[in-house]
């Protein structure tokens, strides 16, 4: 049924199509491998996390709101200083059985919410990322599938 649900709907099947390491679980879409800056200023590698909108059973429609779930350490930029501008707060969540969250972000577009799913993975994956790539330039903002 997952595999189903990332071919039926063109923002999930994109992500994949692009490398994201995606999985739907409990009604959620889960990002796996999301470089990012620690607090040591090192690169480490956490989940994005945020609550799908279903249309129907197969079919999900736009991101209900603009914000978004993270586990991993506190996300900082390239000087070890958490990102404020984008952290919400930071206590840890159990959202299902399985979903556990360290942190909770806001990062709100100009037109007040994300278009698609794509391009509010691709954002949020995009303001981590860039402070990784700052601390290791080998790092590539681009995503990636675990291997």
């Amino acid at each position: 049924m997952q595999q189903q649900l990332i071919s039926l709907n063109p923002d999930l099947n994109r992500l994949q199509e692009e490398g994201y390491d995606i999985e739907v679980k409990g009604g959620h879409l889960v990002v796996r491998q999301i470089p990012y800056a620690t607090p040591s200023k090192n690169v480490a590698y956490g989940t994005l996390v945020c609550v799908l909108n279903y249309a129907t059973p197969s079919k999900i429609s736009t991101p209900p709101d603009h914000t978004i779930f993270f586990c991993g350490e506190t996300p900082c930029n390239a000087d070890g200083q958490p990102l404020v501008a984008i952290i919400n707060n930071s206590n840890r969540q159990q959202l299902t059985n399985e979903l556990l969250v360290t942190h909770y972000f806001s990062s709100k577009p100009e037109t007040g919410n994300y278009p698609n799913y794509f391009e509010k993975i691709r954002t949020y994956a995009e303001i981590l990322s860039i402070n990784a790539k700052a601390i290791d330039g080998t790092v590539t903002t681009k995503p990636f599938k675990k291997v």
